[in-house]
């Protein structure tokens, strides 16, 4: 699992070009997890949050969200810290 933070409005080259497998992501999350219909998960669904890199709040709950994720790796996949980014 890769997470970028990238900008969506005006829509970047990188949002472009991963929207539709990022998309897809959200789409089998939707249907194995909350027993969704594959119609129901639609593209107008996708909800994108505007973000400052300079607010605190966002800094914060990236952070949080890295450690998270580095505790993942490292629990369950047996990563190093160095593989996970725990050091970054």
């Amino acid at each position: 699992l890769k997470v970028r933070v990238v900008r969506s409005s005006p829509p970047s080259s990188q949002f472009k070009a991963t929207f539709q497998e990022s998309y897809q992501v959200y789409k089998r999350y939707q249907m194995v997890i909350h027993k969704d219909p594959p119609d129901k998960p639609t593209i107008n669904q996708v909800r994108l949050v505007p973000v400052s890199f300079e607010d605190p709040q966002f800094k914060s709950s990236f952070n949080k969200s890295a450690t998270l994720f580095a505790k993942y790796q490292m629990a369950v996949h047996k990563d190093t810290p160095s593989e996970c980014g725990e050091n970054e």
